[in-house]
C-alpha cells in the first residue's frame, strides 16, 4: 500500500504529478501538465487550458476548468440514479 501523503496548497502542479493523499487547500494545473490524485482536495482544483486531472476522490471546493480536462472518480456510490446519456463533458471557456 502506497505512503499517503499529506500537502500544504495552495499547491501549483508545474510537472506530472501522481500522488495518494490530501491536498490542504486549493491546486492549479499548470498547462500540459497532468495531475493524478488518489485522494482529495479540501480547496478549488483550477484546471489550466491544455492541464489534465484525473482525481480518484473528491474535491471540496469548487472545480474552475480553463480549457482542461478533468476526470472524477468518486470513491463510493453517489445514491443518484445513472445519468441518462453515456459520456458528458463540459468545457468552461473562462
Amino acid at each position: 500500500m502506497p505512503t499517503v501523503q499529506k500537502i500544504q496548497g495552495p499547491l501549483t502542479v508545474s510537472r506530472d504529478l501522481d500522488i495518494h493523499g490530501v491536498i490542504m487547500g486549493d491546486a492549479r494545473v499548470r498547462p500540459s501538465v497532468t495531475l493524478r490524485l488518489r485522494g482529495r482536495i479540501t480547496g478549488n482544483l483550477i484546471i489550466e487550458k491544455g492541464a489534465t486531472a484525473i482525481i480518484f476522490g473528491t474535491v471540496g471546493g469548487r472545480i474552475r476548468k480553463r480549457g482542461g480536462t478533468v476526470v472524477i472518480v468518486h470513491p463510493e456510490e453517489s445514491g443518484r440514479d445513472d445519468p441518462s446519456n453515456e459520456v458528458s463533458s463540459s468545457i468552461d471557456n473562462c
